[in-house]
């Protein structure tokens, strides 16, 4: 069984519609897939009817944006207020989902907006221009605009060599043009999930350039407020990184979870289907489902 629990489409930050990423993921020999778009549901009828003509098994997914606050640092650093996402599998509930996610969803335009305000004035850019042009990455859906697609569009205009580049010089947290996204604290989110009849995860734990230290206290405070699960790294990630991870979520009895996080062409390095193999002693958040 080839399971693939996080994936995105165009109504996120994904480049392929939800037909086409069930198509892609039946192709890789995937047999059980979560579409799982940020903070939004409007995607998965069209996934299921193009997973049921697939033959392959579609959770309902939800990739959530939460607030948390790590203290444990030192100084300067003593905590740190990180948007952390949270993958809410297999739940029933989608009103009540959709109702509470639609106020982050609309928050999503708005970030997109002054995210652009920031980059036409960093970079001496038409800001109308600009703005279309990231739109229409998004289907002309400001609602979906990610920080991918704005990434995109600053490579496609060679600002900079790589989507990567532009997420380390502007967008990534803290960066020059970052905006701060309306969200919801994890332990909500978690509560969100388990309310609307479905198991929390914690998607890529060692993505959110913590150190190691607080990657550990990241997926041990996950575990105390009630999550059910945490994501395996990515394969492309060290070994070492595995293993410590493999460590901290079995000191904290998690299921794991297992993801490829494909967006599609602006993030070409991460392919659907291209998953983590658990270990024999772990146990898949799948199995509760």
């Amino acid at each position: 069984m080839k399971i693939d629990l996080h994936c995105h489409s165009t109504f996120s930050d994904g480049t392929f519609a939800p037909t086409e990423v069930v198509q892609r993921a039946h192709s890789a020999g995937v047999n059980v897939l979560a579409l799982t778009d940020h903070d939004t549901l409007k995607g998965i009828d069209e996934a299921r009817l193009a997973a049921t003509e697939c033959g392959i098994q579609l959770i309902n997914g939800v990739e959530i944006s939460c607030e948390h606050t790590l203290n444990g640092g030192y100084g300067k650093n003593k905590s740190t207020n990180k948007i952390i996402h949270v993958l809410g599998l297999n739940f029933t509930d989608r009103e009540q989902m959709h109702e509470t996610l639609q106020q982050l969803q609309d928050s999503r335009a708005t970030r997109g907006q002054r995210i652009t305000e920031k980059l036409s004035e960093l970079l001496s850019l038409d800001y109308d221009d600009l703005w279309q042009e990231i739109c229409a990455k998004a289907g002309n859906n400001p609602q979906a605009v990610g920080r991918a697609h704005i990434g995109q569009v600053l490579f496609e205009r060679g600002l900079v060599k790589t989507v990567q580049k532009a997420f380390d010089k502007y967008l990534a947290d803290n960066k020059a043009a970052y905006v701060a996204i309306e969200a919801l604290s994890m332990e909500r989110g978690i509560e969100l999930i388990h309310a609307c009849g479905g198991k929390a995860v914690l998607a890529h734990p060692t993505r959110y350039q913590l150190s190691a230290t607080r990657v550990r206290k990241l997926i041990a405070e996950f575990a105390e407020l009630g999550g059910d699960g945490c994501e395996l790294p990515a394969n492309s990630e060290p070994l070492s990184t595995r293993r410590m991870v493999d460590r901290t979520i079995a000191e904290h009895e998690l299921a794991v979870s297992t993801g490829s996080d494909f967006h599609g062409s602006n993030m070409p390095w991460r392919r659907i289907g291209d998953v983590p193999t658990i270990n024999p002693e772990q146990q898949g958040i799948w199995q509760s489902f």
